[in-house]
């Protein structure tokens, strides 16, 4: 069992499509900031599936990583980790 914490940082891959996106990633970056130390980082998943929601987005996340892809898109948008 991890015991460590984690404070979770955000790396964009991609710039902003529009002023909608734009607008999705200054809400995940302060949601980012706000959020407290985590062993696990599936547990801030369902807060980016919520800003970031299916169809247009993909968001997949392991212990100790997020990552965000547009629908259709192979390049990764952004990673939390």
């Amino acid at each position: 069992m991890n015991t460590s914490l984690q404070v979770p940082q955000l790396v964009v891959h991609q710039p902003s499509l529009d002023e909608t996106e734009a607008a999705q990633f200054t809400r995940l970056a302060h949601l980012i900031e706000n959020a407290e130390p985590l062993p696990d980082l599936r547990d801030l998943a369902p807060a980016v599936r919520e800003l970031f929601p299916p169809p247009a987005y993909l968001v997949g996340c392991g212990g100790a990583h997020i990552w965000l892809h547009r629908h259709n898109d192979t390049q990764r948008l952004a990673f939390i980790c």
